[in-house]
């Protein structure tokens, strides 16, 4: 067996330092270590596309992802910086779609990930551990079976408008949306959620304190 990964990267030309160096050096730990015991093979591509329409982009890359033999699809977002092994914890908890919960660039925003429910933000704290179910946990980095994107229609990142609370919905909703009404579920790794930072005017990560209401 083999595992394949595309590495897709959507950006509008600003990469952060942070991220090209992290992504060197995940690319450096996949090279030598296995990411799963039963996958003797394995093989990384990467994959960009440069442009201001973040749903068109994403859905270019899975497109053009789909065109090789990849087996599972890793979105990293240009603000993210990470852990080189954050990509093997999330592979090791064998789901067909898990993500990493970061904090929102800015103060009091609160994380990425929303419940199932879509009440509410999944807080990822100094105590989280292992799997929790996600409506969605946004792309910055998220592992994704290539089957999500053969069994689910396009387009994936479709963005619509919410009438009830007037805004545009963002293009991870659009793919949570198909894969609720699908049965796939969609989960928080808050192990690999701790081995990444959301790059801004400072690294928002998961024990930021001014997250949890500390700005002191």
């Amino acid at each position: 067996m083999t595992f394949n990964l595309a590495i897709l990267t959507p950006t509008t030309g600003l990469c952060r330092a942070g991220y090209t160096y992290s992504l060197a050096k995940l690319i450096m730990y996949f090279s030598q270590n296995r990411v799963l015991p039963e996958c003797p093979d394995q093989i990384v591509d990467y994959h960009t596309i440069e442009g201001s329409g973040i749903s068109a982009n994403r859905e270019a890359l899975i497109v053009d992802a789909l065109k090789t033999e990849a087996t599972h699809i890793l979105f990293i977002d240009e603000d993210m910086g990470f852990d080189p092994r954050a990509l093997h914890v999330l592979a090791n908890k064998r789901q067909k779609i898990v993500g990493c919960n970061y904090p929102m660039r800015g103060p009091g925003k609160g994380f990425t990930a929303l419940t199932p429910d879509k009440k509410a933000r999944i807080v990822t704290g100094p105590q989280s551990c292992g799997l929790e179910p996600a409506f969605y946990t946004g792309f910055g980095f998220c592992l994704i079976e290539r089957s999500v994107f053969e069994v689910a229609k396009r387009p994936w990142f479709l963005m619509g408008y919410d009438l009830d609370h007037n805004h545009y919905s963002t293009e991870d909703a659009a793919l949570g949306n198909q894969l609720a009404q699908l049965g796939v579920p969609w989960f928080v790794d808050h192990d690999a959620s701790k081995m990444v930072v959301h790059i801004g005017t400072y690294n928002y990560a998961f024990n930021s304190e001014v997250i949890h209401g500390n700005t002191a």
